[in-house]
This record gives C-alpha cells, sequence and structure tokens, in this order.
C-alpha cells in the first residue's frame, strides 16, 4: 500500500500515474483506490483539506507519481438572460441568494453558475424557476473541484 499524506513538492519523474476519483471521494481529504496497474493508494490530507483536479503525490517508492483526475459530473447550469445593466446586477444577486438560501453547492464561472446535481436536477430546476428570473438551463457534464475559484460547497450536511 502507498500513503501520502501532503502533495508533491516537485515532480521529477517522467513515470505519472493518473488516478481517477469521483468529486465527493476527493473533498474529503482522504481516499483510498486502486491504480490502473493494481497498486493500492491511499492519500490522508490534514483534517479540512481537500484533494483537488490535477493535485499531485509522491513520489512512492518506486519513483512514480500520482495525478487526480476528477471525473466529471452532472451539472445544471444556469445563466441570465441578457437585459439592462443594472437589472442584470439585480438579477445575479436574486440568482445567488435563491441558490445560497437552498444550501445549494454552486461554481461560479464567467457569467454562468454550475449547480452539481446532489439533489433531484428536477428540484434544482423547479427552485430556479421559482426564482421567476430570466433564466437559461443546460444539464452538461463538468469536473467540480474545491480548488476552483467561485466554488462554494453548500451546507455540509447531506441533501435530502
Amino acid at each position: 500500500m502507498i500513503r501520502f499524506e501532503k502533495l508533491a513538492e516537485k515532480v521529477n519523474s517522467a513515470q505519472v500515474v493518473e488516478v481517477k476519483t469521483k468529486r465527493e471521494d476527493a473533498r474529503r481529504g482522504r481516499m483510498r483506490t486502486r491504480t490502473s496497474d493494481g497498486e493500492d493508494l491511499v492519500i490522508d490530507l490534514p483534517r479540512g483539506a481537500a484533494i483537488n483536479d490535477k493535485d499531485i503525490f509522491g513520489p512512492s517508492q518506486k519513483g512514480r507519481y500520482y495525478i487526480i483526475s476528477i471525473e466529471p459530473e452532472p451539472v445544471v447550469k444556469v445563466s441570465l438572460k441578457k437585459s439592462e445593466a443594472a437589472k442584470d446586477i439585480e438579477n445575479a444577486l436574486r440568482l445567488g441568494y435563491s441558490l445560497g438560501n437552498h444550501h445549494l453547492e454552486v461554481l461560479v464561472e464567467g457569467d454562468a453558475a454550475y449547480v452539481p446535481v446532489t439533489i433531484a436536477e428536477e428540484k434544482i430546476r423547479e427552485i430556479l424557476r421559482r426564482s421567476g428570473l430570466p433564466l437559461q438551463v443546460e444539464a452538461q457534464q463538468r469536473v467540480i473541484s474545491a480548488a476552483a475559484s467561485g466554488y462554494y460547497a453548500g451546507e455540509e450536511e447531506e441533501h435530502v
């Protein structure tokens, strides 16, 4: 078993092994998995730390490094339809309030918010519809990483 408790400081090897994981496993900062070549890998970061997409751990005794690839997951992409500038700001604030009031996770990038489907997609769409805002809503697959600027993890409790 290979065990890491911190990120690699320098990558001095061409031996980099990709390790795929789900965001839910990575966000806890600890995971146990098998690499594609059968090695048992454990990552156990200090409490409160998360494993992020493209984090690198290593080296192992064999000189290998391990790069984390968080798997894409279903999200709802939400964009505001354009209106006058003052109304755009008001609508953006209302959208943020509506998502936050329901304790939903969200990644804001550019002019879009990406809501991971941690509750039924139809419930997310209903929350958005009830906001009364002029929205464009689209289902997508996307990698969400806690290290992303504009990411808010929502409540720690499980959504029902």
